[in-house]
């Protein structure tokens, strides 16, 4: 969509400037996960990968209660970076070989380099707003700042445990999961946009709602990724069909097991604990939950939240959220 490419052009440059000066071979793995090298460390002709999405929120949050998005530059470069770490650990420890369509960090150089170039990407992170410190915020501010981040990231990383945990179990309710999506995705959404808004002049109020509005996007983007894992083509660019291949159950799959006949619980629980999933167990699936309306019942669930997170949003007192409830919609709607 439009308005966040241009988003995502703006903070896109800033990430270029910041690794211009860096040549230690580390920033080469850095800069192919961005998208901007190929494995030889050759510039490609245009990045690959998604929207640089995070910073994008941060930038348009700022825009959205009057301040200059060049004000919210280092915070969304910082939440970016952010999501990089993870992204990288996450391709790791799923085991993941592609993702926009070519190898993962991992694949490429093996899972102890990409731990290294990750672990670079969260270090930066923090750097990013430390770096503030030249005199352009008090250093109270900044500090609150460095908090949202790193309480974030560890909203995040606790989600992700909980996402392996559930990887292996048949008994999880759609409850528990929509709490575990609010801090493996949502936590970091709601950072990007409380440090947006923060850094456009917000009050500790009005960055409240905004956390709270991207933590519940961020739960509606992750079912509607569950959705086309299914049923479409993810935006997160792993490929159709890896997450139910390597046994992650989302909110479709969780719906089912708390909805089903025993019968086809019993169907659906032999089924996740084969010892590995093949191509014809996802047909499978997807037959079952077709026959459960599962889309259907998820669907629903991505309408209710992106309804609650606009309402909220609105209620926050900002007059210039129209390109945040572009995004939104097209994060949660597809629309």
């Amino acid at each position: 969509m439009m308005v966040l490419q241009l988003y995502s052009s703006h903070a896109d440059r800033a990430l270029r400037d910041l690794f211009s000066d860096n040549t230690f071979p580390l920033y080469r793995l850095m800069g192919y996960q961005l998208g901007w090298l190929d494995e030889a460390g050759l510039e490609l002709p245009s990045p690959v990968g998604g929207t640089r999405l995070h910073a994008s929120l941060a930038l348009a949050a700022c825009e959205a209660v009057g301040g200059s998005i060049d004000r919210a530059v280092p915070a969304g470069v910082a939440v970016e970076m952010l999501n990089q770490f993870v992204q990288v650990h996450s391709d790791i420890q799923d085991g993941i070989p592609e993702r926009y369509g070519r190898s993962t960090l991992w694949w490429v150089w093996g899972p102890a380099q990409a731990i290294n170039a990750g672990d670079g990407f969260h270090a930066l992170a923090r750097l990013r707003l430390i770096q503030l410190l030249d005199g352009r915020m008090p250093p109270h501010e900044i500090l609150g700042m460095v908090n949202i981040l790193d309480k974030a990231s560890l909203r995040m990383l606790e989600g992700l445990h909980q996402d392996m945990v559930y990887q292996e179990r048949v008994d999880i309710l759609p409850e528990a999961y929509l709490e575990t999506a609010r801090e493996k995705v949502g936590a970091l959404m709601g950072a990007a946009l409380e440090l947006g808004a923060l850094c456009g002049g917000a009050s500790e109020e009005q960055g409240r709602a905004f956390r709270e509005f991207g933590e519940e996007i961020g739960v509606a983007f992750q079912i509607q990724e569950d959705i086309q894992m299914l049923w479409g083509q993810p935006i997160s660019g792993r490929p159709k069909g890896a997450d139910p291949l390597n046994k992650k159950k989302g909110y479709p799959v969780l719906y089912a097991l708390e909805q089903a006949e025993i019968s086809l619980k019993r169907d659906l629980g032999t089924l996740f604990f084969k010892r590995v999933l093949e191509p014809p167990d996802l047909e499978h699936l997807v037959a079952v939950l077709d026959e459960l309306k599962a889309r259907d019942a998820a669907l629903a669930k991505v309408h209710e939240l992106y309804s609650q997170a606009v309402a909220g949003l609105e209620e926050s007192g900002s007059a210039g959220v129209a390109n945040l409830r572009s995004i939104a919609a097209w994060l949660a709607l597809r629309e």
